[in-house]
């Protein structure tokens, strides 16, 4: 495997009290990327944040416009190029190379760094994120969101060999979008490294890095309230969130989550989304170099058209 490593940054030298974000992206979605860092700069000004941006080959004109797109004076950004890694999955998913960055993330850190928050580019910020920062993981490499798709280790579509793998079925499953992670822990329990492995083994599904993350940390993880990662299930309970969430925990995601995920089709920049939280991303979009509106609709014909094709192409090849 030939991986470019490099590491750039606008500031050498991290302040001590700085606090770690870590996104995964590439050139087609430099546009929301834009949109997620400048919605958490909104929200976490008084802080001092570290964004790495993992990516394979961003443009110089798309690092400008994301590096445009944080308001923050203490923000910096560093650009962490793994161009070239190749997870070597032995089932192809639809989902965009980037989605295996992640696992490369104590790769960017030093040994210094012992907590780090990482977001898909397909969130909306919407409140200080200094709970996550400070909560306690109890001894957890990473904490995240229970999924709402697949609950469960044994729900279709989660860990379809959980019984060759000696799981409970019934353990909870998380949803990989937004990850507290404690990377001493990460490391010292080799998640990365597991999840490397699962993703090379015939016991993938279709569930890319995000079924190998639950694989690898199955029992150990932490959960995070709803609200860190609101998912479109929970509008409508259509996947029974009352049964693993109490009322308390679904009205507040359901009313002021603290981060939106925009995690099915369409996403709130294609046609046809109508999400209820689509204005209020559009509305930060248009605080950035995206471009009014009516560009984002326009563009968008031709994505979908390419999304679509690419999920026939797979249904034909997985079957489904």
């Amino acid at each position: 495997m030939s991986m470019s490593n490099h590491l750039d940054t606008e500031s050498m030298t991290a302040p001590s009290a700085t606090r770690h974000i870590v996104v995964a992206t590439d050139e087609n979605f430099a546009m929301p990327t834009s949109v997620t860092l400048r919605s958490l700069s909104m929200h976490n000004l008084h802080n001092e944040i570290m964004i790495t941006v993992l990516h394979n080959g961003l443009t110089q004109e798309s690092m400008r416009g994301i590096r445009a797109a944080i308001p923050g004076a203490s923000h910096t950004v560093r650009w962490h190029d793994v161009s070239g890694f190749d997870p070597g999955a032995t089932t192809k998913s639809h989902l965009p190379d980037s989605t295996y960055f992640r696992l490369l993330i104590e790769d960017a850190f030093e040994d210094s760094v012992d907590r780090l928050i990482y977001l898909d580019v397909d969130v909306l910020v919407r409140k200080d994120l200094s709970p996550l920062w400070s909560m306690d993981l109890s001894g957890a490499p990473l904490a995240a969101a229970q999924s709402l798709h697949f609950p469960f280790v044994g729900s279709p579509g989660a860990v379809p060999h959980w019984s060759d793998l000696g799981f409970d079925p019934r353990a909870p499953f998380f949803n990989a979008g937004v990850l507290v992670v404690d990377l001493g822990r990460w490391r010292s329990e080799r998640v990365a490294k597991q999840a490397l492995e699962y993703l090379r083994s015939p016991l993938l599904s279709g569930g890319a890095d995000q079924e190998a993350l639950n694989v690898a940390t199955v029992g150990t993880w932490k959960q995070l309230p709803p609200t860190w990662n609101f998912q479109p299930p929970m509008l409508n309970d259509c996947h029974g969130v009352h049964l693993y969430f109490d009322a308390a925990e679904i009205e507040q995601a359901r009313t002021d989550p603290a981060i939106v995920h925009f995690q099915t089709r369409p996403k709130p920049w294609h046609r046809g989304c109508d999400h209820p939280w689509r204005h209020e991303w559009l509305a930060v979009a248009n605080e950035t170099d995206v471009g009014p509106v009516v560009d984002l609709r326009q563009r968008s014909v031709a994505d979908e058209w390419r999304w679509r094709t690419r999920r026939a192409a797979s249904a034909l090849v997985k079957g489904r």
